[in-house]
Parts: structure tokens; C-alpha cells; sequence
């Protein structure tokens, strides 16, 4: 292999590393930790972070014993250049303390907003933004093993931003000292550096030095140093230690989590936090998310540190400013923009006296450019085709419901047609069957007749048996006057007897009665119903002599 094509490998290796920049193709959060970063979220980007955390404290000299719930809220935004960013954030706070006084336990509630600033941040040094002419790189030291994974201690200085905000808080607030100013100043000095290694993945450490209040009766300060390690590329844990001093309060707190990063513009976290303290002990669990809306337009690379701008002197930024006015000269003329990176705004290594080594790469990178062009245009194209697909689906599945609900629709009016003319056949048959029962009439009144002669004739019967009994009666009455006292008994239960028969012969008469009646109702519908069909058969005969007299006209 050449040692052009070497030197290419190891450049594109180096370009495509993790490197300090304000924008960053990935979210860019300061959580689960509570520090601030050295850097922005980019111009032109809105940030938003929050996170929910519940959690105890005891106090032991006051026999206290706390419920904490917390919301903390951050929102950023990139404004005018990539360094500058302004941020709102602030913590509300609810708990239940429950106190211990003598034998009896006293629960207070409180809520408020235990934090509530708003101010901007500024990046003062990038040790990476404009190298000297001695950190550059060169091919005699990129063949090196050593000289290529030494520590350089170059990556100790660190990018520098520095903070300025303003406290609000409302009167009366249990989270603060009592009097404390309503309106009161920040300031936090943040300082960062980022490291990659080749076997341990890539670090960031950040410092914060902390003044807050300083106008006030009680001024705090504070130091933070958060540790984060990038695991691979959806993971990353943290650690971290405060610090704070104040009159009021003073407190150290070991923060302990990590981080998924779910696509390039959503984090989900989580974190616990404690103490070394039991005045009071604190313990918490956090879990929280950050989202950014990336509005960003300008197209950048970021670059690995020391190829940002090559290596530059005094003289060669003199030609670099000729250079850029020239060029937008010539553009104002109507030439266009493409997608490469323009000369004197892209970091190449300098030293080389070859101008092919710095064409390839640039081809090299409109090719990548051209390629993540098309590859866009691809898909969305594909979105387009996909969604016309389904409209095309939707319409074809609406057409054959709509057919099908036709020839549901007709095979039903077919059904009905067909139920119709089957009634209209059975009705004939019916008619039919019942002139052929009206034969049997006369044979039903004979038989009603007879019936009725019956139960005359058992009327009859009935009535000479109720005689005969009277005429007993009468001869026992006549016996019974000759019998003395002791017989009376016996009388009473005949009497009794003669009642439950006379009301038994009572019911057999009236049932004889109503059965005649019924005979008799039956007999007289009967022969009006076949005075009926008869009528309407003589009806039905003379329209058949009607038709037969048309038809016989029609005929002649």
C-alpha cells in the first residue's frame, strides 16, 4: 500500500472520530447529570430537558423523615452564532415531612419552586478551533505506533464557557432561607474536555464552578465534576460529585446513572443520588428524557481536533481572507453552490506539497455527499411510492366493497322475488284444500246432530234419577219422623250426604248445558262458513264465465 493511501485511511479515521463542536449530528444533553457543558446545542436549535425524581430524606438531630417528589426542567436554545445559547431552567418540589414531638407525629406539606433561572451561556476558548503550525499532523508520525497512541497533553486543556443568569423565587418559599431576595445573580464558570481512546471508547469530563446569590445575606458556592463514558453507540454511564457551601445549606452528593440514546434527536436517562451525611440523609431515583427540535440549516463537519482549519499562520490567513472574498465575489456573479467543501473553509493537512492528495479527498467527499443525496432522494421516493401504493389499496379495497355490497344487495332482491312467488303458490294450494274440505261439512253438522241428541238424551236420564232420589227422600223423611232422638245424628249425616250429591248433580247439568251450547255455537259457524264458500265459489265461477266470455271475444 502506498504511503498516500496510508495517510488517506488514517485522515478519514481521524474525521470520522467524536470532536468538539457547537452542533452535533446527535442530541447533545447535560442530563442525568445537573452540570453544564463547555458547549451550545447549536444555532438555531431548541433543546428541551426533564425529568421526574422521588426519593426520602431523615434528619436525625431533628427526628425528621421527608417524601420528595421533584419535576427539573431545562429548555436551550442555540441563538445568532453556534456559541451563544440561552436556557431556562428550574426544579419544583413537593414533600411530606412528618415530625416526631413527644409521643404524637406532625405531618407538613410544602410545595414550591426550589430553583428558577433564566440567563445565557457563551463559549470563551475552543483548544481545538485554530491549532499552531507545531500540532498539526504528518505522514513521518502517523507511521508511528507510538507516536499515533501516545497521550498528547494537549487534550488536558479544556474548552472554557462561561454563564451568567438571573434567580427567581417567590416569597415566602419553604426551600429557601427566610428573606431571601426574590430576584438575585448566577454565575458558573463550565469547563469540558473530551477525550477518544482506542480501546476505552470515548470520555468527557466537565467542571463547574458555581456563584450563586452573591448579593444576597447568603451567597452559595458550588463545585460539580461529571464523568461521562460513551459504552457504544445507544449507551452511555455517568458519574458525578457536588459540592455545596453555603450559610444555609451545605451538602456533598454522589450522582450515580446513565443514558439510551433512542434516535439522533431523543435520550432517555435515569440516575440516584445520596449523600455522606445523615443531617439529612438523602437518597432519590430519577428518570428523565431530553428532545431537541433541529432547525439548524448550515451544513458543517466536525472535525477531528487539529484539522479545523490546517495548519495557519499569519500569512496564510491574510490569503485566506483574499481568498473568501474572491469567492463570494465570484458567487454574487450567479455561480451556485454545490455540495463540496468549499476551499479555504475545509481542513486539510498542509504540509503536503501534493495538490492530488487534497483533489481525492475532496472528490472523495462529494462523492460521500452525492451519494447521501441520493440515498435521501431514494427514500423518499420510496415514501411517495408507498403512500400512493396504499391510496391505491384503499381505493381498489373500497371498490369491491362497494360491488359486493351490490351483489349482496341484488341477491337478496332475488331471494324475495323468489319467497314472493312461493307464498303465492301456497296460498293457491291452501284455497284449493279448502274447497276441498268444504265437501265434509254436511258431515260435521250430521255429527253435531247426533252429539246434541246425546246429551238431550242424558238430560233426560238425569232428570228421571233426580225424581227418584226426591221420591227416597220423601219416604226416608217420612221414616225419620217415627225415629226417636238417637237418630238424629244419622239424619245430619245423610243431609250431608244429599248436599254434596245435589251439588255434584248441580255440576254435571251445568256442564251438560254448556257443552250443548258450545255444540250448538259450532254448528251455526259451521253453516255459515259453507254459506260463505259457497258464496264466494258461485262469485268465483261467474268471474271465470266473465273471462271465458272475453276470451271467446278475443277469440272471434
Amino acid at each position: 500500500m502506498s504511503p498516500k493511501s496510508i495517510l488517506l485511511l488514517v485522515s478519514f479515521f481521524l474525521l470520522g472520530v467524536l470532536a468538539n463542536a457547537q452542533y452535533t449530528e446527535k442530541i447533545n444533553s447535560n442530563r442525568p447529570g445537573t452540570s453544564q457543558g463547555a458547549f451550545s446545542v447549536g444555532n438555531n436549535v431548541l433543546q428541551l430537558e426533564g425529568g421526574f425524581g422521588f426519593g426520602k430524606e431523615k434528619h436525625k438531630i431533628l427526628d425528621t423523615k421527608t417524601n420528595v417528589f421533584n419535576f427539573d426542567y431545562s429548555v436551550r436554545y442555540g441563538l445568532l452564532i453556534e456559541q451563544l445559547e440561552i436556557r431556562l431552567n428550574g426544579r419544583y418540589r413537593a414533600d411530606g415531612v412528618t415530625q416526631t414531638i413527644g409521643a404524637n407525629q406532625q405531618k407538613i406539606n410544602r410545595s414550591n419552586f426550589e430553583i428558577n433561572t433564566i440567563g445565557a451561556k457563551y463559549l470563551i476558548y475552543d483548544p481545538y478551533k485554530r491549532p499552531k503550525e507545531n500540532d498539526s499532523l504528518n505522514y513521518e508520525k502517523l507511521k508511528s505506533w507510538k507516536e499515533h497512541y501516545k497521550f498528547r497533553w494537549k487534550t488536558l486543556i479544556p474548552a472554557v464557557s462561561a454563564y451568567a443568569g438571573v434567580n427567581f423565587i417567590a416569597s415566602d418559599n419553604p426551600f429557601t432561607f427566610p428573606g431571601d431576595a426574590s430576584i438575585s445573580p448566577k454565575f458558573v464558570i463550565a469547563a469540558q474536555n473530551n477525550w477518544t481512546t482506542n480501546y476505552g471508547g470515548d470520555w468527557a469530563f466537565v467542571t463547574n464552578l458555581i456563584v450563586d446569590k452573591v448579593t444576597t445575606d447568603n451567597p452559595a458556592f458550588g463545585l460539580i465534576l461529571t464523568a461521562t463514558h460513551t459504552i457504544n453507540e445507544t449507551w452511555a454511564g455517568f458519574i458525578e460529585y457536588e459540592v455545596q457551601k453555603s450559610d444555609f445549606y451545605s451538602d456533598n452528593i454522589m450522582r450515580l446513572g446513565g443514558a439510551y440514546l433512542f434516535d439522533q434527536d431523543l435520550q432517555f436517562d435515569a440516575n440516584i443520588a445520596f449523600n455522606f451525611k445523615d443531617t439529612p440523609s438523602i437518597f432519590t431515583c430519577s428518570f428523565g428524557a431530553s428532545y431537541r427540535f433541529d432547525w439548524h440549516k448550515k451544513d458543517e463537519i466536525i472535525e477531528q481536533p487539529g484539522l479545523e482549519g490546517g495548519v495557519k499562520d499569519k500569512e496564510e490567513d491574510e490569503e485566506e481572507l483574499e481568498g473568501e472574498e474572491g469567492l463570494e465575489g465570484e458567487l454574487e456573479e450567479g455561480e451556485e453552490e454545490n455540495d463540496s467543501i468549499k476551499p479555504r473553509k475545509t481542513s486539510f493537512i498542509n504540509d503536503f506539497e501534493d495538490d492530488s492528495f487534497r483533489d481525492e479527498m475532496e472528490q472523495d467527499l462529494d462523492q460521500r455527499r452525492t451519494d447521501e443525496r441520493l440515498e435521501r432522494e431514494r427514500i423518499e421516493q420510496e415514501k411517495v411510492d408507498k403512500k400512493q401504493g396504499k391510496k391505491f389499496k384503499k381505493e381498489e379495497a373500497r371498490r369491491l366493497k362497494r360491488e359486493a355490497k351490490e351483489a349482496r344487495a341484488a341477491e337478496k332482491a332475488a331471494l324475495k322475488a323468489e319467497k314472493e312467488k312461493a307464498k303465492m303458490i301456497e296460498d293457491i294450494d291452501a284455497e284449493l284444500d279448502k274447497m276441498e274440505e268444504d265437501k265434509g261439512v254436511d258431515q260435521e253438522l250430521e255429527d253435531l246432530d247426533k252429539q246434541l241428541k246425546e246429551l238431550e238424551k242424558m238430560e233426560n236420564d238425569l232428570n228421571a234419577e233426580e225424581q227418584k232420589e226426591k221420591e227416597v227422600e220423601k219416604k226416608e223423611v217420612e221414616k225419620a219422623e217415627e225415629v226417636d232422638v238417637d237418630a238424629e245424628y244419622d239424619k245430619y249425616q245423610k243431609e250431608q250426604e244429599k248436599k254434596k250429591k245435589d251439588e255434584e248433580k248441580r255440576r254435571k247439568k251445568e256442564d251438560k248445558k254448556r257443552l250443548k251450547e258450545e255444540k250448538k255455537r259450532k254448528k251455526e259457524e259451521s253453516k255459515r262458513k259453507a254459506q260463505g264458500k259457497k258464496d264466494k265459489k258461485k262469485e268465483q265461477e261467474s268471474d271465470d264465465s266473465e273471462i271465458e266470455k272475453e276470451l271467446e271475444k278475443f277469440d272471434i
